[in-house]
């Protein structure tokens, strides 16, 4: 398992000009992309790795993120690879923005949040990409 997860952690996006985002997204995992019974993994959300990767390729800034930690995150880690959902980091913000604020902070700083415990449910995807890409594109 550690050469997988080894393996997928240099999969990470991290090739990314942050000046060129439209956006930084802070996509939950559990029950937004992967249909979880925690700790174990479920089936991928349907659509969550089609409309992940467009706003990847449409130079949206991608934060995964999650309360998993340990070997449930390894696990977590993996499954994002083996279901092709690419991010440039997962659980913590981008350098940049370490660096502007001069901190760390526990809360993923992001332009939106995509989530499904928000007030009014979680939409399809496509439906996601549709209210992102109207909203920053």
């Amino acid at each position: 398992m550690i050469d997988i997860l080894i393996k997928t952690l240099r999969m990470q996006k991290k090739d990314y000009d942050y000046g060129k985002f439209q956006a930084v997204l802070a996509i939950d995992f559990d029950d937004t992309i992967c249909m979880s019974n925690y700790p174990e993994l479920g089936m991928q959300r349907r659509d969550a790795s089609k409309y992940i990767n467009k706003l990847m390729d449409n130079d949206y800034g991608i934060v995964i993120n999650t309360c998993r930690e340990g070997v449930p995150l390894a696990k977590a880690i993996i499954w994002l690879f083996e279901n092709d959902i690419p991010y440039h980091y997962i659980n913590c913000n981008f350098p940049e923005i370490i660096k502007d604020y001069n901190a760390d902070c526990r809360k993923i700083s992001a332009d939106m949040y995509i989530d499904d415990k928000c007030l009014t449910g979680l939409p399809k995807w496509k439906e996601i990409h549709e209210i992102v890409t109207n909203k920053f594109g």
